[in-house]
């Protein structure tokens, strides 16, 4: 029945990421090696343009090199954003699916972003290889750690993509207002530079954009091999918590709804 809340389905799931991997990335060739040149191409712009031009020096990287620095963070960045923008219009693009099949419709949103983060995961085990061929120490060790990190910011972009997925098929205008947003948010977080950088008046409330927490979480612990988990690391993983719960009930809320707009 129209509005009734239907059941997570395991197998069905998968069969949405599957087919997301199969066609945004593998059923054509230019789909697989854009999802590594893109970020490879914008690091080797962002890395000109600061470390050539700017002569960006990070203090706290040490001997490391603004490179690594800089890949260690962007990599991730990346699968966050592209998941979060793809997903965003996902319900809308699934329109005759949700009219055909009765199933829980927040699966579509969330197979996108899984599906996004795992090709991305890929990318980035590569990046990791290929510092370390360049003579970048990365610490393997610290990975058991870096993993539930990314996991923690997979679960974020999940909670985002649910929101903005319900809100869009509403106000269609939202494909149009986050693009921009999230490149602001981009430059609001300490990827292209240290957060140290930030005036101390900033600085209070740059620490409470939880991308900027994962970006220095994930530099200590795959660059620096550093374990800095104190209260920070359960407010973060309180408010993600909180946060998916609330944006699964709105989510929830308005999909009853969903079949009237699309």
């Amino acid at each position: 029945m129209k509005g009734m809340r239907r059941k997570f389905d395991r197998v069905f799931f998968q069969n949405l990421v599957s087919r997301q991997i199969r066609q945004d990335y593998l059923e054509n060739l230019t789909g697989f090696a854009w999802l590594i040149l893109q970020p490879l191409i914008l690091l080797a712009v962002y890395a000109f343009v600061f470390s050539t031009i700017f002569k960006a020096r990070i203090p706290e990287a040490g001997d490391i090199g603004f490179v690594p620095y800089l890949a260690i963070a962007f990599w991730p960045w990346i699968a966050f954003s592209e998941a979060v923008l793809r997903a965003n219009g996902s319900i809308t693009a699934n329109a005759e699916l949700i009219g055909k099949v009765a199933f829980a419709t927040e699966q579509i949103p969330l197979a996108t972003v899984t599906a996004t983060f795992l090709m991305h995961l890929a990318g980035y085990m590569a990046v990791l290889v290929i510092l370390q061929f360049m003579g970048t120490s990365i610490h393997w060790l610290y990975l058991v750690l870096a993993i539930p990190v990314i996991l923690l910011m997979w679960v974020f972009a999940c909670s985002i993509a649910l929101f903005t997925s319900a809100i869009q098929v509403f106000v269609r205008d939202i494909a149009q207002i986050l693009p921009p947003l999230m490149t602001f948010w981009f430059f609001t977080t300490p990827i292209l530079y240290s957060a140290s950088y930030l005036p101390a008046s900033i600085q209070g409330v740059a620490e409470w954009n939880p991308m900027a927490w994962f970006v220095a979480r994930l530099r200590e612990l795959l660059l620096l091999g550093e374990i800095n988990l104190g209260l920070d690391a359960l407010i973060i993983v309180m408010f993600i918590l909180v946060f998916s719960w609330l944006s699964l009930r709105f989510f929830r809320r308005f999909s009853g709804h969903f079949e009237d707009f699309l």
